[in-house]
């Protein structure tokens, strides 16, 4: 049964906790009353009025409210509680031991000691990792894949000059089509050059929101300078629509020399959760990188005894990665570096830290397109035949020809002006 609260602020918060707040109806009046209560309010507009999600001492976790506006100002209703999600599976992806391998094959053998916890803390110290996280399209749209790099280049390793010779450090010139590619520059930087001629470092705390659209060569290669990186890549599918539209870069952060970039990432932090917000919105914080599809990418830290707390449309993807600490969700654990796959039934998550140690994790929800998804290599498209159709057209030229990555700046500024890709004419 809903209750209706008429809540009367005054000069020291509530003149009784459990009772309602009445306040004008004008929403900046309605936002200075609920600052007044050191309450932090989002609201939206729903089909029975303004729906204002609080985090207030006094007022029922998991509730939702819906306010009314009235002659005498606003009537807010509990209705149910929101129904929590719950995780599906939980998978521990493998990694690859590269940059530096000796470490990184050493950290495996940890893991199959069951070292875990070892592994993981030496890992996170020396590097050696890259874990590429493949989804499945159905369980994870419009996500398409995630891959967790840390790693470290040390001028005194001695394999480190074999293994230049047969892999250089960074991904040197390759094709995209279909999807954008997210890279979020935990620590680092990266050196980054693309077939329309752009040439931009972004560094630590800096995201590389590229969008592919209808093609583009690119490389990302490590900066020489710095010695210990760590990031993540996540691809994003594009709806149908949009996968022939134009190539385009946005830039969040402030270590980067990019032209027109966003600032820094919006953040929020309460009560022990610190959450960055890379896209969509959180808490009334909306990231200004825009997106084709609603996708949320957070970065959430919580502190021992935390707890995380998001509501989400039922029906929407959500999973999340375990970087450090171990997350419980529904009482169930989900270990570091390990990926939970939420249930697309519920409205909330609930994402508590019991542990000792801070917890980070990694958290990627949006709306499912519901499209027919066909990917091959570094191309994602609807179906097999626009596959093949865009490797014809990067093998025609259409998205630029390939350059060497020892070429310098003037070199390949000279490449790309010759060899403009015809699409991009």
């Amino acid at each position: 049964m809903a209750s209706t609260m008429v809540y009367k602020p005054t000069v020291s918060g509530l003149a009784r906790p459990w009772h309602s707040i009445r306040f004008a109806p004008t929403r900046a009046q309605s936002h200075k009353c609920m600052h007044g209560l050191q309450r932090r309010v989002s609201s939206r507009t729903g089909e029975k009025g303004v729906i204002i999600h609080t985090h207030a001492r006094g007022v029922q976790q998991g509730r939702r409210v819906v306010v009314q506006a009235t002659s005498s100002g606003v009537e807010a209703t509990t209705s149910r509680s929101l129904v929590p999600r719950r995780v599906e599976k939980v998978e521990k992806f493998a990694r690859l031991p590269v940059w530096p391998v000796v470490p990184g094959v050493i950290f495996i053998i940890l893991d199959l000691l069951r070292l875990n916890e070892l592994a993981a803390f030496l890992e996170h110290r020396f590097g050696g990792r890259v874990c590429p996280m493949m989804f499945t399209p159905e369980q994870t749209d419009p996500f398409v894949l995630c891959v967790h790099h840390r790693h470290s280049f040390w001028w005194w390793d001695p394999v480190r000059p074999i293994f230049r010779l047969l892999l250089p450090e960074g991904f040197p010139a390759h094709p995209h089509r279909g999807f954008e590619t997210v890279t979020y520059m935990l620590s680092g930087g990266f050196r980054h050059r693309d077939s329309t001629g752009v040439q931009q470092y972004y560094g630590e705390g800096c995201v590389q929101w590229m969008t592919a659209g209808r093609g583009i060569l690119h490389e990302e290669m490590w900066e020489s300078d710095i010695d210990t990186h760590e990031l993540y890549q996540i691809w994003v599918n594009l709806p149908a629509k949009d996968k022939m539209c134009a190539p385009r870069i946005q830039m969040l952060g402030e270590d980067t020399d990019a032209e027109g970039k966003l600032g820094a990432i919006p953040e929020h932090a309460e009560g022990g959760v610190r959450v960055k917000v890379v896209s969509g919105e959180f808490e009334g914080v909306r990231s200004p990188v825009a997106t084709h599809s609603p996708v949320t990418l957070l970065h959430v830290t919580v502190q021992s005894g935390a707890t995380f707390k998001m509501e989400l449309p039922a029906g929407d993807t959500c999973m999340l990665y375990c970087r450090k600490g171990a997350a419980v969700v529904g009482g169930q654990e989900v270990p570091t570096f390990a990926t939970a796959f939420l249930e697309r039934s519920g409205e909330v998550l609930v994402v508590q830290n019991e542990k000792q140690a801070e917890l980070d994790f990694m958290l990627l929800s949006g709306t499912p397109l519901r499209e027919p998804i066909q990917s091959q290599g570094s191309m994602v498209m609807n179906n097999s035949m626009e596959i093949e159709m865009a490797y014809r057209d990067y093998q025609m030229g259409k998205f630029g020809f390939p350059w060497d990555h020892s070429l310098t700046n003037e070199e390949w500024l000279q490449h790309v002006e010759k060899h403009r890709p015809s699409m991009m004419k």
